[in-house]
């Protein structure tokens, strides 16, 4: 069925959220579409570890722009794991 879709301002469990997007074209609920690697804010304990994040391992099958799009559940560059998103479209 697929995961929530993450789009700019969703966050990742270490509490990092996307601030910007590589593409800007594909909205979800007024917001934009993430795909990888968009731009993650520093974020957790060690912020020398977790600065410089960007979203990774999207979507084999669903891409934005040719970039794969991002899902709750994909793992960013930092190892902290996408969360919550938009529950009302699924990406597989």
């Amino acid at each position: 069925m697929g995961e929530n879709a993450q789009r700019f301002g969703d966050a990742n469990t270490g509490g990092g959220t996307i601030s910007s997007v590589l593409q800007s074209t594909v909205f979800v609920n007024s917001k934009l579409l993430s795909v990888d690697g968009s731009s993650v804010t520093t974020h957790g304990e060690d912020p020398a570890v977790h600065s410089g994040t960007i979203t990774a391992n999207g979507s084999d099958t669903v891409k934005a722009g040719g970039i794969a799009v991002n899902r709750t559940g994909d793992v960013d560059s930092c190892t902290h794991v996408r969360t919550g998103g938009y529950d009302k479209v699924k990406v597989g």
